[in-house]
């Protein structure tokens, strides 16, 4: 219910006095200020006055506001949502003179009319649904995102398992991986037969197998059984 509707129901004061009061009104728009002479014109008793302005003000249809008045010039000062903010002695901005401000200020209303504002319900939900067909656009690019960064990790998995695999095998398959692996960052092992296994090579000094290893692109024989290293040539 907005103000009028309740100046239209009320029964606080008379019929009369609360049209009145409608078409004063008319003239004023939301935050607008009403001031004590306009609401002298209605003609209120004390008892009206005190009992409508504690309801438009509780309804929140008012709020008081204490306006500074310069006796000197007439003019209009500062304003106060508060009473108890209003300093004691203060110049006027006009005149410049001092007076006593406690003493020299009205009590005045800004005016809530409180209406509702008109709604067109389709146009709503067409803002709505173009919010929703956004977000969900958004969400869509999301979720692309993140399996573009789903099957990159699983690529990346794929190739540390791999890995892990021909480490483990090496290691578990050859006596003298731990020694090459020294030799290089990357090494791998070749078995104890070269040339599709064609080609083997026994160690000169002990006469154990030799061990076949690509260490960083070289082709390496180690021996298993003592020291002995080769690098192999091919051409």
């Amino acid at each position: 219910m907005n103000l009028i509707e309740f100046l239209k129901r009320q029964n606080i004061i008379p019929e009369k006095k609360s049209e009145k009061f409608i078409k004063i009104l008319e003239q004023y728009s939301e935050n607008d200020v009403l001031y004590p002479d306009v609401v002298k014109e209605l003609d209120l008793t004390v008892t009206e006055h005190e009992r409508l302005f504690n309801e438009l003000e509780k309804r929140d249809y008012i709020s008081a506001i204490y306006i500074i008045q310069c006796p000197y010039c007439n003019e209009l000062g500062n304003t106060y949502v508060d009473e108890n903010d209003i300093p004691f002695m203060d110049h006027c901005r006009f005149c410049e003179a001092e007076f006593n401000h406690q003493e020299n200020h009205m009590q005045a209303y800004r005016l809530y009319f409180n209406y509702d504002e008109e709604v067109d319900v389709i146009e709503e939900l067409n803002d709505k649904i173009a919010a929703n067909q956004d977000r969900i656009m958004e969400i869509t690019d999301e979720i692309r995102s993140l399996e573009n960064a789903r099957k990159t990790l699983q690529l990346e998995n794929i190739n540390f398992i791999t890995t892990k695999n021909e480490l483990i095998k090496n290691k578990n398959e050859s006596k003298a991986y731990s020694k090459m692996v020294a030799r290089g960052s990357n090494v791998k092992f070749l078995g104890k037969y070269l040339d599709n296994k064609k080609l083997n090579l026994k160690c000169f000094r002990c006469g154990d197998d030799m061990e076949f290893f690509d260490v960083n692109g070289k082709i390496m024989g180690a021996c298993p059984g003592c020291d002995n290293e080769v690098e192999m040539e091919f051409h």
